[in-house]
C-alpha cells in the first residue's frame, strides 16, 4: 500500500481508502452485511488506514458496521486504522430527511457518531454539504470549536463550491476537502478547486473515482440492477453506449501496463499533484483486492492527457 501526506497533518494516508456509501444499503441494490464487514476488515489487514463513512449512511447504519468489523475477532483492528465520518443528512420518526449542520445539529451528530463508532474521539469529520440555510461561516465555526475542544482531530468539508471553500478557509484552517473528481468529472480541477486546496494545505481525497461502475472491468447493464437502483437508469440509453466504447478504449491503454480500466481510472485521478487518496466502494474483498492493486499506480503527463482525449472524444 502506498501513503502520502495528509496535507499539513502528520498522518500519512493509503492513496486508495475504503468509502462505505453502499454499505448504508440505500440506492444500491442488495448489500450483504456479512461481506461488508469482510470487505473492512480485509482492507484492514491489506493496509488502508482510513475509512469514509457519513450519519446519512444508511441513518447510522454505515458507522455501525464500521465498528462491528473492527471490534470483531480475536484481534480486533481498531488501532490499524482512522475513520472520517461526515455531518449533514438524518432523518426524523417519519422517515423525513433532515439536512442540517447548524450548531446545534452538529452536536447531536458529534454525540451519536461518537456512539455508533465506539471512540470517545472522532479521528475526521466533515460537513458533507452546505444545507442552504446555515451561514458557511457559521457552520464551519462550530466544528472547529468542536475541534479545539478536542472532540475531533481534524476538519473539512465536501461538495463545496470553490467560493464555500474560501469562504471556510478564512473561518479555520481545513485539512480535508472532499470533492467529486474522476475522468468523466472533472469540474474541481477546471473550476480551481484543487489548486485552491492545494495552495492552501488542505488535502483532497476524491469520491465517484470509476464512475459508479462506469469504469468497471464489466459494465453492468441498466436490467442487472432493480429499479429502486439509481443505475437502473443511468446505464441505458445513447449517452451510456458512449461510455461503454470509452471503457473499450481506456481499456487498451491499461493494457499497456497490464493493469485494467479500473486501475487507469483511479490512477488518472491519484496522477493529479493536488489529489491525496481516492474513496472506492468494495461489495466484497474480491473486489477490493483488484482495486487495491492501483495503490502506487501513477501516469505520466501526456498518459493523462490520452485518457481525458479519449473521454472528451467519446462523449461527442
Amino acid at each position: 500500500m502506498h501513503y502520502q501526506q495528509m496535507g499539513r497533518t502528520d498522518f500519512k494516508v493509503s492513496d486508495i481508502v475504503l468509502g462505505t456509501y453502499k454499505f448504508g444499503a440505500r440506492d444500491w441494490g442488495a448489500v450483504n452485511d456479512l461481506d461488508s464487514l469482510a470487505t473492512i476488515q480485509y482492507c484492514v489487514d491489506h493496509g488502508m488506514n482510513l475509512i469514509d463513512t457519513a450519519t446519512g449512511y444508511g441513518m447510522g447504519r454505515a458507522e455501525r458496521l464500521i465498528r462491528y468489523a473492527l471490534d470483531e475477532g480475536e484481534h480486533p483492528r481498531r488501532g490499524k486504522t482512522r475513520i472520517m465520518t461526515k455531518f449533514y443528512l438524518w432523518e426524523d420518526a417519519d422517515d423525513e430527511a433532515i439536512r442540517d449542520v447548524s450548531p446545534a445539529m452538529q452536536r447531536k451528530f458529534l454525540t451519536g457518531s461518537k456512539k455508533r463508532l465506539g471512540v470517545e474521539k472522532l479521528d475526521i469529520v466533515l460537513l458533507h454539504a452546505d444545507d442552504l440555510k446555515t451561514p458557511i461561516e457559521t457552520a464551519v465555526e462550530e466544528l472547529a470549536k468542536m475541534q479545539a475542544e478536542g472532540h475531533i482531530e481534524h476538519i473539512g468539508v465536501s461538495n463545496y463550491t470553490l467560493e464555500q471553500l474560501q469562504r471556510a478557509q478564512k473561518v479555520a484552517p481545513l485539512q480535508n476537502y472532499q470533492p467529486h473528481f474522476s475522468l468523466l468529472s472533472r469540474g474541481a480541477r477546471d473550476d480551481g478547486r484543487l489548486d485552491f486546496c492545494r495552495e492552501n494545505g488542505i488535502s483532497i481525497g476524491c469520491f465517484g473515482v470509476i464512475g459508479k461502475g462506469l469504469f468497471a472491468q464489466r459494465i453492468k447493464e441498466a436490467h442487472e440492477f432493480p429499479n429502486w437502483d439509481h443505475r437502473s437508469r443511468k446505464f441505458a440509453g445513447p449517452e451510456f453506449e458512449k461510455k461503454k466504447r470509452i471503457n473499450a478504449e481506456l481499456s487498451k491503454v491499461a493494457a499497456r501496463h497490464g493493469k485494467s480500466v479500473t486501475h487507469l481510472a483511479i490512477a488518472w485521478v491519484l496522477s493529479h499533484p493536488a489529489i491525496t487518496f481516492a474513496l472506492l466502494g468494495f461489495s466484497n474483498p474480491a473486489q477490493a483486492e483488484h482495486n487495491l492493486q492501483a495503490s502506487g499506480f501513477r501516469l505520466s503527463k501526456d498518459e493523462m492527457d490520452e485518457c481525458e482525449s479519449i473521454v472528451v472524444e467519446g462523449l461527442k
